[in-house]
């Protein structure tokens, strides 16, 4: 899964980028895109290694992609050149710039959260509504020298509801499209159609005082629309990233802090693209593995290795919670908490499970 991030010049994306994934971008020429992968912490995962104490411990991990800012006074063809950059991403995260900084200089015509907010949301709509128009443009070429197919008339009929939409100022993922509406779009790459995750970046007294202006406005915008929302201030995750671990602790409990809010997004955007861990355990690695919430015993067996989903037999399945309050797996087995389940069990997040497969 790949994340794109992006936002209008001097927000601070490049920053939270570095941050969550300890790639340092500085020296780099600012029309280049960079790409890091950052863990996905889980306190389960860290629970689990202090019982099993194993020769390796392996946290989930998503690919996030930082791409050049754009500007909004750019014209479309140097957009979609940024824009590019993340077409095929799985997810959106736009960062707003709340600090105030007289030392940096707000965008021309987007001096305002909420003025930045709503020129992220026209690009993406703007954007979209370019590539809608040029599909149902050549759909429409098509028709008139031969009959289309029964797929290319059912797209036909989905992007004019999408062009409606569009032009109502509404994002495709509000309009409740079936799985396999969307597969049949899939080549367009439609942005208003991803998850799309808003942060805003505070200064140090904003992230304190818990407000900045026009937060109400920022917050009922992504409440509206489905997205994603949450605040961290870079310069103090800067900070805490710097500290050893005694002195980040205190540092954190000063700031009345259980976690970093580093560690808050890369959850917050891992559970809002609709993704679930479920773990593996032993003496050699305790796992964590990334899978779409609603899969399968055999899919999770596919996670770990195609072999296993081919030769799968069944799965031994304990609940994450269920296992901790008993602490040993062979006692949680002669209790019978261990499920044995067929390939269609769903596997829920945070299952401990062992798969049986054929040699």
């Amino acid at each position: 899964m790949e994340i794109g991030i992006f936002g209008l010049p001097l927000s601070g994306k490049t920053t939270i980028f570095s941050l969550l994934t300890g790639v340092d971008t500085s020296g780099s020429h600012r029309t280049e895109s960079h790409t890091g992968v950052a863990k996905i912490y889980d306190e389960r995962v860290a629970k689990l290694s202090e019982i099993f104490k194993p020769k390796k411990t392996t946290y989930a991990t998503l690919s996030f992609i930082d791409i050049p800012s754009f500007d909004p006074s750019a014209n479309r063809k140097e957009k979609n050149r940024i824009f590019q950059f993340i077409q095929n991403a799985d997810a959106l995260l736009a960062v707003v710039r709340t600090f105030r900084d007289p030392t940096v200089p707000w965008p021309v015509g987007a001096e305002t959260p909420k003025q930045q907010l709503d020129a992220i949301i026209t690009e993406l709509l703007l954007r979209d509504m370019e590539v809608v128009e040029n599909r149902i443009q050549r759909l429409n070429e098509s028709l008139k020298k031969k009959k289309l197919t029964k797929e290319e008339e059912k797209e036909l009929e989905v992007l004019g509801e999408i062009k409606n939409a569009l032009e109502e100022e509404k994002f495709v993922s509000q309009l409740g499209l079936e799985a396999d509406v969307l597969k049949l779009l899939g080549s367009l790459s439609l942005f208003t159609a991803k998850p799309l995750i808003i942060v805003a970046n505070t200064d140090d007294e904003q992230f304190t005082e818990g407000t900045y202006d026009g937060k109400e406005d920022i917050k009922a915008t992504c409440e509206e629309n489905g997205f994603a929302y949450m605040e961290l201030s870079g310069k103090i995750e800067m900070e805490i990233n710097e500290l050893e671990d005694e002195e980040k602790e205190a540092f954190m409990e000063e700031l009345g802090i259980k976690e970093s809010g580093i560690q808050r997004l890369s959850r917050i955007v891992y559970e809002h693209i609709g993704l679930m861990s479920f773990l593996t355990v032993g003496e050699d690695e305790v796992r964590a593995w990334t899978i779409k919430k609603g899969s399968t015993a055999r899919e999770a067996a596919g996670k770990i290795h195609t072999d296993l989903a081919k030769n799968f037999i069944r799965a031994e399945v304990i609940p994450y919670q269920t296992f901790i309050e008993i602490g040993d797996m062979h006692e949680a087995k002669n209790k019978g908490l261990v499920k044995l389940v067929g390939k269609d069990e769903i596997i829920h997040d945070g299952d401990i499970v062992h798969i049986r497969a054929n040699a």
